[in-house]
């Protein structure tokens, strides 16, 4: 089966209260990848119709503060996949409710691993890319999962080699 990345996109806007600050009125980085994290959630349990597990995050880089009160506009969606696996791109960005002002926030890449009811990798529908955008994605995904691969060959190797 293939599924559409329209198909599992969603979108969310939440607004930034007290509790979600520090001291200096900005937004929490951990809260905002809190967010992120639920939000790519979502769109690879609808993209796989099955549990998921978060493997990696990619690349988060905070570009500009989110204050108290501010809406945080969220947008995910799968960008490649792999027999039992989905990278969903996260775009984030900011408005100031008052001036209307939007600044961008962060783009991260998410993997999710899809599990079956033991517990092991589960195979998932894989994309149908639709246009030349999508197509692109898909090619920067399997760069992008390529260099994970060998990171975290890299990272367990550096770890038994501690044991």
């Amino acid at each position: 089966m293939e599924k559409k990345v329209s198909e599992s996109e969603v979108h969310s806007e939440i607004i930034v209260l007290p509790a979600d600050t520090n001291m200096f009125g900005d937004l929490y980085g951990g809260r905002l990848v809190e967010w992120m994290d639920n939000i790519g959630s979502i769109t690879a349990f609808k993209h796989s119709r099955m549990k998921v597990v978060t493997g990696s995050i990619d690349n988060l880089f905070f570009l500009s503060p989110i204050k108290l009160g501010y809406i945080v506009h969220l947008h995910s969606f799968v960008t490649f996949t792999t027999r039992s696996t989905m990278e969903i791109e996260i775009d984030v960005s900011s408005e100031n409710v008052t001036s209307g002002t939007t600044s961008v926030t962060t783009r991260a890449f998410f993997t999710y691993v899809a599990l079956d009811e033991n517990g092991h990798a589960a195979e998932i529908p894989q994309l149908i890319l639709e246009n030349e955008a999508e197509k692109q994605k898909f090619n920067d995904g399997e760069i992008r999962s390529e260099q994970r691969l060998q990171l975290l060959k890299n990272i367990k190797k550096s770890i038994n080699s501690i044991d």
